[in-house]
């Protein structure tokens, strides 16, 4: 599946954003993640939340805790 990539992450090494969705009807605003081994994630947020500084350290929880669940899965908890 081909994506375009906007920007890294800062803060969030390895990470990207894909491109981000609005969904003018729910008054919604999907934002894509992408690692750069392949693994993705995304969240959504209502569309008053479109400050950068707020969506980045939202992408920032969103990944570390992808990442703390990948640690623990791979413990087999």
């Amino acid at each position: 599946m081909a994506r375009e990539d906007v920007s890294g992450i800062p803060g969030a090494e390895r990470w990207s954003y894909g491109a981000f969705q609005p969904d003018q009807e729910h008054g919604s605003l999907t934002v894509p993640l992408h690692r750069d081994d392949g693994k993705a994630a995304e969240f959504t947020v209502p569309d008053f939340v479109s400050d950068p500084e707020d969506l980045r350290a939202i992408a920032g929880i969103v990944t570390s805790a992808l990442e703390k669940w990948e640690q623990v899965k791979g413990l087999g908890a």
